[in-house]
């Protein structure tokens, strides 16, 4: 089990932004409106413990939400296969014993600063008593051991939130070690069963890797400092030298406390390399008589690396091509979607709507475009799909949330009877599972200037925003012509990210 530099006991002083959201019970993008809105500045993407407890005096950190959540990914948890079917407590009773350890952690840990600064003023006193004289030095003893008496006899604290901050980070470390990526800065929580490789990629980050299994060591990645420990078997062999520097596959390894890692990760569509998948047809979803979702998987050894937004190639066994923009996640690499319409002269889409394509092995390649999520901005997000759009942008919305870096998201989706209920049911779940994300249906037949005139009434400041666009060309540029007349947005904002179709 490498262990690199082993972390301290202690809560540092400055905690990583992710980890501060946790401790207060708030999203990311909550915590960093409410460090602009009171003028706290953040320090490398890091806040004080005493900034944290300024801006959220009322956080209740007794309570903390994660509990739930942990509790059903442990659900199905089983003893690993080095212990027998007893070497677990029943998933609900070990985490009422870790809740209970939390409580203690907290009580001791309060008595334990009561008596530090205890310590302080009773050093201060002494040396005060010092710089007396014969009997009032005497006394001032005397009354230092009174009040001595008093203070380890009646004050003790009964509520502390460095304390109880102290207690549930630690907490939080147990149940959901943090990682951060040394290169980039990026940061994320490893939960339940998942691999380093796999946590990072849920968090939507876009680390280097090839099979994901264990064979050909893509995934290498160095332990820079805190622990690892190998979870499942893999063939592919480090070199003596690789492991006395600290790598690991970062596929079969997971974090025990909070790591740091040096990892490859693309930072942009160019550092991402075009590759080639045989996927097979999952199943084909018929939304109505003229579209579809196809849902494709690829093997466990070859899952594709991509960018929310971008567009792959399809090709089926007797070569009909088509070009289709991805609408899943690429937290999930394995498992992809594509909208697909029935077209006249497109026979891979004939395909699809005839059944032949079901049975057939899909060539895959890609990705393709630049058409991406801008992750390193916080800033306000508007979405407006139309037509085709959809599907970029629905892998745009479902990374955004993934990641949790906007203040706020906006979508604008332009009905469209094709879609039948499926999108639209899709993004009034969203609406109503996300605090920071609004959704508005517009009717059929809007038309560009009056997109941009609901935009307008809506957010006043949205020059201060990123806008993704996708749709037909024509209706793009009208939209991207159209959004400029509006206060502020003359001179080139909001910063405009088109789709056309």
């Amino acid at each position: 089990m490498p262990d690199r530099n082993d972390p301290e006991v202690t809560m540092p002083q400055l905690l990583p932004m992710s980890r501060a959201a946790r401790l207060a019970g708030v999203t990311r993008s909550e915590l960093q409106k409410k460090l602009r809105d009171n003028n706290i500045e953040a320090f490398e993407g890091k806040i004080t413990v005493s900034n944290l407890l300024a801006i959220y005096p009322d956080a209740d950190l007794e309570s903390d939400p994660v509990f739930e959540r942990v509790q059903q990914i442990k659900a199905d948890a089983r003893p690993k296969r080095d212990y027998s079917d007893g070497w677990l407590p029943d998933p609900e009773v070990l985490m009422t014993r870790l809740k209970e350890i939390n409580s203690v952690l907290t009580r001791t840990k309060a008595s334990f600063n009561y008596v530090e600064q205890l310590l302080k003023e009773t050093l201060q006193r002494l040396s005060h008593a010092r710089s007396m004289d014969g009997d009032a030095r005497l006394r001032s003893v005397d009354e230092l051991r009174t009040w001595l008496e008093h203070k380890l006899s009646t004050e003790m604290p009964h509520h502390d939130p460095r304390a109880a901050l102290f207690a549930r980070d630690a907490f939080l470390k147990v149940l959901a070690p943090s990682v951060r990526v040394l290169s980039t800065g990026h940061e994320f929580f490893v939960e339940g069963r998942d691999s380093l490789l796999e946590a990072g990629l849920k968090a939507g980050l876009h680390l280097q890797y090839g099979c994901s299994s264990g064979n050909c060591g893509s995934c290498r990645a160095r332990l820079v400092s805190g622990k690892a420990t190998q979870i499942r078997p893999h063939d592919y062999v480090l070199s003596a030298r690789e492991r006395d520097s600290g790598y690991i596959l970062a596929c079969s390894w997971t974090a025990v406390t909070d790591v740091v890692i040096e990892a490859i990760e693309a930072r942009s569509p160019a550092e991402l390399p075009i590759q080639e998948i045989r996927a097979g047809v999952d199943r084909i979803e018929r939304l109505a008589d003229d579209v579809a979702i196809l849902r494709l998987v690829t093997p466990r050894t070859n899952t594709l690396r991509f960018m929310a937004g971008q567009w792959v190639t399809l090709t089926d066994e007797d070569g009909n091509s088509a070009g289709y923009p991805l609408a899943s996640c690429p937290c999930d690499g394995r498992h992809l979607q594509v909208f697909v319409r029935r077209r006249e002269g497109n026979r891979f889409a004939t395909a699809v709507f005839d059944g032949s394509l079901a049975t057939q092995v899909v060539h895959l390649q890609g990705p393709y475009g630049d058409f991406v999520l801008r992750e390193d901005s916080s800033a306000p997000v508007v979405f407006v799909a139309m037509g085709d759009g959809i599907a970029p942008i629905k892998s745009l919305v479902e990374h955004a949330i993934s990641i949790d870096s906007a203040e706020w998201m906006h979508l604008y989706l332009l009905d469209e009877p094709a879609w039948s209920t499926y999108v639209r049911n899709l993004c009034r779940s969203w609406r109503d599972a996300l605090d920071q994300f609004q959704f508005t249906l517009l009717p059929v037949g809007t038309t560009a200037p009056e997109i941009v005139d609901q935009l307008g009434a809506d957010h006043p400041d949205v020059a201060g925003s990123l806008v993704y666009v996708a749709g037909p060309a024509g209706r793009v540029q009208d939209f991207a012509t159209d959004i400029r007349r509006l206060p502020d947005c003359s001179e080139g904002s909001p910063r405009l990210l088109l789709c056309e179709h």
